[in-house]
């Protein structure tokens, strides 16, 4: 067993760039996190456990070889060890490489100093083993049952995420203490009279021995890399732990085989590599001349808890890549979540660079924080150190108080804030005087009524439209469930909102919204002439899809929006989406269609991507319906059509095989009339964009939905057109979209702490180098040879 871990850990060092020799050091257990045929093993005993999940066992690089990712609500794994300890033993040093992205979750509406298990073989009943813990401070406990007592030792800080953190709890008997350290730099100690015992058990690996859940997810799982656990009968000192080095940069990038073979993951659509996303809160071009969003993330699971700022960016706003998270709740003020806000540059508050003002939440009010952006790539952030700079809602209001957005009018700054007044939706308004917000209680605008415009506002928002302004939000409690809605208007001296005679009621965003459905809480970034729009687009899954999927929403594909005389607002695709357009599969122009006609066969589709396609039709009105059938397959379609006659859009989704996620609002019927009646003989424009569980729909590049469409079938990947009589078009065209064949959102999170070492050279754990090899070996006899020659002294 030892040889045959000899070969393949230098052969895997000598490619990566470091070798380590754990057995030299007093090891009794050695487990590489290196994934064989779906197991770990131990490679002292042979011991092996099997890595369990929602997904496949996933290896990735480690800081030694590869280590296993654990997802953050599904992975767990387990070895079964004996005699771990020799009776004489009474010195031990338990360490391992973690990295995470974000701490566990542990409790949803409570702070708590509970922790979640790394890794444990703790038996409380028997009053025996160890473990390590990791808590929602981010910092780290080692427990440790010696003569029968519980010796406990907490960092005095937080472990760094995005980062390898080199973890050791060392019992030194003769010094009767027990130490915690990162990185060789202690931590933690206390004072331990006993020494370490032989103990079997089983050793468990991102689980405790009880589960928290929430629905069907569990909120005491780990979340990141582990490597490299080995557990010794020596105690090592700090030199020798510092000199433990990492051979590979921390990648916490989600592996692109997670998500190959599922065909209803967008692929264009703006979202993070896995787990949650909720609003959008940040659309903006950095200065490194990228796109920007950023949103509210749990990186632990597709669920919502515990919001941190998520962030995501793209150079053409369909290639979308992960960024490290940006902030995350910590400080006194947001423990409990990062919610919602916007990013602004400002030249008196920001000297022209991006900031954040965001919703801080602890667990007993929300507040409105700051944080600024200290690089072009918008990578690293800091947060204001005199936060907050909104203490709290205004006297009088509503205890619901978050979503801020920042704008200026001239020479004036303001912010507004959702809330709720009277039972009715408002923002207040928050004026910048003499180097401050006001918190007066003054309202930017409220809803005429509750049931037409909600009781409660979510995301505010106001964009300037020349000598106009469009002023959004997304109500609560309204007439018809959760939708965003509009007005245009005018910004008065005083900052307050006043909408036109033609806006005097709320318009809808979306064709097609309700209940929580369509785009909500859109993000708008102008640049040029060109104001840009998008905005989530939620799945409506039941949690147990989410959780079979590992994922949960997405925003819409970008849409151009203006502003026309009587303040309605219209919406385009965003041209830059042309781009996105591969293979042409139909290009037809002047055409008679009656009945059906083949755009796109499941032939041109590969079946594990799903479908990702672009339609465009325009046709002269007449008594024809007229569109597309799409999932079409042996079990059923979709169709997305223009009934002229009757100025509506219809989106069908009763006759597809799907997962139901609108039964009590829709039932698989969208169906809505157009703004403006469409006369015989008018120009109808219908263009659709598919991309996997999600359909962006444009009518005459003035009106558009979102909706989220799942189907299940494996073949519904066919598209045609239709008509239900013989109905002129003048051009009818299909692309498959140009990417489809990538593996989706891609996610570069990773740090520069590379070391290099000679990798000849064999280490034992303490780092210190105890052979070399020669310069190159003839073949494997040599090389295995040549191993045994360099060990022989030793």
């Amino acid at each position: 067993m030892i040889s045959t871990f000899l070969n393949k850990r230098i052969l895997s060092g000598a490619i990566a760039g470091v070798l380590y020799l754990p057995m030299l050091a007093g090891v009794q257990v050695h487990i590489p996190m290196e994934i064989d045929g779906g197991m770990i093993s131990d490679v002292i005993s042979g011991a092996a456990g099997e890595v369990k999940g929602v997904f496949a066992p996933e290896t990735v690089p480690g800081a030694v070889g590869n280590a296993v990712l654990f997802d953050g609500y599904s992975t767990r794994a387990d070895v079964t060890l004996n005699n771990i300890f020799p009776q004489s033993a009474q010195d031990m040093t338990f360490s391992l490489r973690m990295a995470v992205p974000c701490y566990p979750i542990v409790e949803i509406d409570k702070h708590t100093g509970e922790k979640a298990t790394v890794v444990s073989c703790t038996d409380a009943d028997a009053k025996k083993g160890f473990g390590l813990y990791l808590g929602m401070d981010g910092k780290l406990e080692f427990i440790l049952f010696a003569g029968g007592w519980q010796i406990s030792v907490e960092s005095d800080r937080p472990i760094a995420p995005y980062e390898w953190n080199n973890v050791a709890a060392v019992l030194n008997h003769a010094d009767h203490t027990l130490a915690l350290y990162i990185n060789g730099e202690k931590v933690g100690s206390q004072r331990c009279n006993g020494g370490a015992e032989p103990f079997s058990g089983t050793l468990r690996f991102g689980y405790g021995l009880t589960d928290r859940l929430s629905g069907p997810f569990n909120l005491m799982a780990f979340n990141g890399i582990i490597d490299e656990v080995v557990i010794s009968d020596e105690a090592m000192t700090a030199t020798q732990l510092k000199a433990l080095t990492a051979e590979n940069p921390c990648d916490l990038s989600i592996p692109s085989a997670r998500f190959a073979e599922q065909a209803l993951r967008p692929r264009f659509h703006g979202m993070p590599g896995a787990a949650w996303t909720n609003e959008s809160h940040g659309l903006i071009k950095g200065a490194d001349g990228r796109y920007h969003v950023f949103f509210q993330k749990n990186a632990n699971g597709p669920y919502m808890a515990r919001l941190h700022w998520g962030h995501i960016s793209s150079d053409n706003l369909f290639d979308w890549r992960e960024e490290p998270i940006a902030f995350a709740p910590g400080e006194s003020y947001d423990f409990k979540g990062c919610w919602s806000g916007c990013v602004f540059t400002d030249r008196e508050l920001t000297g022209g660079k991006p900031a954040a003002l965001y919703t801080a939440v602890d667990y007993a009010k929300a507040s409105i924080a700051l944080a600024t952006a200290q690089d072009d790539a918008l990578l690293s952030w800091q947060k204001y150190a005199a936060n907050p700079v909104i203490n709290g809602k205004p006297s009088g209001l509503s205890d619901d108080f978050r979503d801020c957005f920042f704008f200026r009018n001239g020479d004036k700054a303001y912010v507004i804030v959702g809330t709720s007044k009277d039972n009715k939706g408002a923002a207040t308004l928050h004026r910048y005087e003499n180097g401050r917000f006001t918190n007066d209680g003054s309202i930017f605008f409220s809803a005429p009524n509750a049931p037409l415009a909600g009781r409660f506002w979510e995301m505010p928002n106001v964009t300037r439209f020349g000598d106009k302004w469009l002023f959004t939000a997304t109500p609560l409690d309204m007439t018809g469930g959760v939708r965003t809605i509009y007005w245009t208007g005018s910004i008065n001296p005083d900052g307050t909102f006043t909408p036109d005679a033609k806006s005097a009621w709320p318009r809808q965003l979306e064709l097609i919204s309700k209940d929580g459905y369509g785009l909500l809480s859109p993000s708008i970034y102008q640049e040029g002439d060109k104001t840009l729009m998008l905005g989530i687009v939620p799945d409506k899954l039941p949690g147990i899809i989410n959780h079979e999927l590992g994922w949960a929403h997405c925003y819409s594909l970008p849409r151009e929006i203006s502003v026309d005389a009587d303040g309605n607002l219209l919406q385009r695709p965003y041209e830059g989406l042309k781009a996105m357009r591969g293979k042409t599969c139909a290009d037809k122009q002047n055409l008679t269609l009656s009945g059906t006609e083949s755009l796109i066969a499941a032939s041109d589709m590969k079946s594990t991507a799903g479908l990702h396609a672009e339609l465009l039709l325009t046709a002269v009105a007449d008594s024809s319906e007229i569109g597309f059938h799409i999932f079409k397959g042996s079990t059923g379609e979709a169709t997305v059509s223009i009934d002229a006659a009757a100025s509506r859009l219809n989106v069908d989704l009763t006759n597809l095989q799907r997962h139901h996620n609108d039964d009590r609002s829709f039932g698989g019927v969208y169906s809505c009339t157009l703004p403006q009646m469409i006369q015989k003989g008018d120009e109808v424009t219908l263009n659709v964009f598919i991309d996997g569980s999600i359909l962006d729909i444009f009518v005459n590049n003035r009106w558009a939905t979102s909706i989220r469409v799942f189907p299940t079938a494996p073949d519904a990947l066919g598209v045609e057109a239709f008509a239900t009589s013989p109905a002129t078009v003048k051009s009818l065209q299909a692309w498959t979209l140009r990417s489809a064949d990538i593996s989706g959102i891609d996610s570069i999170v990773a740090d520069s702490a590379h070391v290099a070492t000679d990798p000849r050279t064999i280490y034992t754990t303490a780092g210190i180098p105890v052979a070399t090899l020669p310069a190159d070996f003839a073949d494997a006899a040599d090389r295995d040879a040549s191993i045994r020659a360099a060990l022989a002294p030793l």
